[in-house]
């Protein structure tokens, strides 16, 4: 097959893309403080992301995963929302409530599923070391970790899960 050949007019620079895309925030948000988003959003400066999305999870999924005494979801929004409106960013970001009206478990694939519809892609899922443990043991982790990169916050000191060093060029420590 042989090559095609294009014309540019005279002077044509390609536009570059310095953007990526988004940066989703999984967690519960019960303990997370403004320098807790001021670091996400250093990270999202950095490596200059068009969006933050801040995604906490409902109750139901918070227990599966192991979560015990999390305060109601409409708590954390309230608590995440005055976050927001103390900080001043040249980001764009956002809550997304979407777990709130499911009120049952999220598997992760239906979490990616939800993310490729309403997001732009490509994804990276900014989490806890721990939360990337538990991501870490679904039977599904080796078919979403190729959906997404992760960007672990190292917060509680916990060593990587076999699963994650498998799958070491898909995530890096903040």
């Amino acid at each position: 097959m042989a090559k095609q050949r294009k014309m540019m007019e005279y002077g044509y620079e390609p536009m570059e893309f310095d953007e990526k895309g988004t940066l989703l925030v999984l967690d519960s948000f019960e303990e997370f403080s403004q320098a807790d988003l001021a670091k996400v959003l250093a990270v999202a400066e950095a490596k200059k992301f068009t969006k933050v999305v801040l995604f906490p999870h409902n109750e139901k999924t918070l227990r599966t995963m192991g979560a015990t005494d999390v305060p109601p979801f409409h708590k954390r929004v309230k608590h995440l929302e005055s976050l927001i409106d103390d900080i001043s960013t040249p980001i764009a970001i956002q809550i997304d409530p979407w777990e709130e009206k499911r009120k049952k478990y999220t598997p992760i694939e239906l979490l990616l599923r939800y993310f490729e519809e309403s997001y732009q892609a490509p994804f990276f899922l900014y989490v806890t070391d721990g939360y990337a443990n538990v991501f870490a043991t679904f039977a599904s982790f080796g078919e979403c970790i190729k959906k997404v990169r992760l960007l672990i916050d190292p917060v509680h000191g916990i060593k990587a899960h076999p699963q994650l060093e498998k799958h070491s060029n898909r995530w890096d420590y903040v």
